[in-house]
């Protein structure tokens, strides 16, 4: 299949979720020409922030390749990902994503995506989140990856 040919596919999966009440998002991971991961956007369903399509295509990868390294495969998406589902392909190991709506395109339903991307530019003390370092005393934070 061409590439428009998986992103048609998941907008179709997308436009289905969307019809079963949860957002419009659905991904596929693909390898050697088949899919191995398939995911939508179940988080209305699940309450889990994390149930994004992009997150549950690569769970259901890892479960049937065996392995968490996704390197060699293609996410196609109906949406281009969020920052935190783009992280989560850079752990895999894809280096190929493909997408139908941009992010730019998707502001026009929720900038939210937008906005994080923004937020992710600034400098970590001009971020509406603050991630502050706290170290206890005596205690090294570097202890658990020491260990053996």
């Amino acid at each position: 299949m061409s590439h428009q040919e998986w992103i048609a596919r998941c907008i179709d999966l997308a436009t289905e979720n969307r019809a079963h009440g949860q957002a419009p998002f659905a991904a596929l991971v693909v390898q050697n020409g088949k899919v191995v991961g398939k995911g939508v956007n179940d988080v209305k369903a699940t309450n889990d922030l994390t149930g994004h399509a992009e997150i549950r295509a690569l769970q259901a990868a890892a479960r049937q390749t065996g392995s968490r390294r996704l390197a060699g495969c293609v996410l196609y998406t109906s949406c281009e990902p969020c920052p935190m589902c783009l992280g989560a392909i850079y752990w895999s190991g894809i280096t190929q994503v493909y997408y139908g709506l941009s992010i730019a395109g998707q502001a026009e339903f929720s900038d939210l995506p937008q906005r994080q991307y923004a937020e992710f530019r600034l400098a970590a003390q001009e971020r509406s989140v603050q991630a502050l370092q706290a170290s206890p005393d005596g205690v090294d934070p570097r202890r658990p990856f020491l260990a053996k």
